[in-house]
């Protein structure tokens, strides 16, 4: 019986090394989608926000991103191994939804260790529903690779196979681009920047450091603010080393404000 173009009773022979294999491919497709999510994720707003001095995300791609290289990686190898395809995806989707619970869980610094396990427990079933279609796309992609092993042009299909599962890992990037109100966070810092050098009563000339490096270049980068939920942290990175940060406070049909910048922040 098939599925969305899988055989529920899955075309892996029950031996070990078969299975071995078939859950290597699927690893491997896992990385490189992975890769390919982390990578676009830390660049995508270089490319939509031309006209901001931006800069390309190395922190989230070295950490972020090598976590959901890796996860993606296990759960295409979790995926790939079962024999039967339903047992597979049932593994995939369990696997990848306890990920991305523990993931969160640990990134709670104010949940106890029962309303964690409490959490846990009641979202699992929910979040692997909605992770079905990943476990299902490593999966269709393992067996069409393998199909392709054997078949005419089997080196021209599995590079499409790869060019789909890049594309996809790209695709999921997008939805990592910097939202809107960020993006008016981000702007008004840039501006604040361009014209502080004639603004002797500018706010950014009383951040240390920042008067010396009126002409140099720099790339900014943002992120969610910790203590207002109306806010974000920009950060300007310069070339020699020099950073500051500022709180710039987006209030929903206001003009942005600074609310507080420091050195190296």
């Amino acid at each position: 019986m098939k599925a969305f173009g899988l055989s529920l009773d899955g075309e892996i022979e029950n031996t070990r090394e078969s299975k071995m294999q078939h859950a290597r491919i699927g690893a491997l497709i896992g990385l490189v989608a992975g890769a390919a999510f982390a990578v676009s994720a830390s660049g995508v707003d270089l490319l939509l926000y031309r006209d901001l001095s931006l800069g390309f995300e190395f922190d989230f791609l070295f950490t972020h991103g090598l976590v959901v290289s890796a996860a993606l990686s296990v759960v295409g190898f979790v995926t790939c191994w079962a024999v039967e395809t339903w047992r597979g995806l049932a593994y995939g989707a369990l696997s990848t939804s306890l990920i991305v619970l523990v993931g969160s869980l640990l990134q709670s610094s104010e949940a106890t260790a029962g309303i964690r396990i409490i959490a846990l427990m009641f979202t699992l079933v929910p979040v692997a529903a909605l992770a079905l279609p990943i476990a299902w796309i490593l999966r269709w992609l393992t067996e069409m690779h393998m199909r392709a092993r054997f078949g005419k042009f089997s080196t021209l299909k599995i590079a499409l196979l790869a060019f789909v599962a890049l594309t996809l890992g790209v695709a999921g990037g997008w939805f990592m681009r910097m939202p809107p109100r960020a993006v008016e966070a981000v702007r008004f810092m840039d501006g604040m920047i361009w014209i502080a050098w004639n603004q002797e009563d500018s706010v950014l000339r009383g951040v240390s450091g920042f008067n010396d490096h009126l002409d140099t270049k720099y790339a900014l980068y943002e992120s969610s603010s910790t203590v207002s939920t109306e806010g974000f942290v920009v950060t300007a990175k310069y070339e020699d080393g020099y950073s500051f940060s500022c709180e710039v406070i987006v209030f929903p049909g206001r003009d942005p404000s600074l609310s507080d910048c420091e050195e190296g922040k």
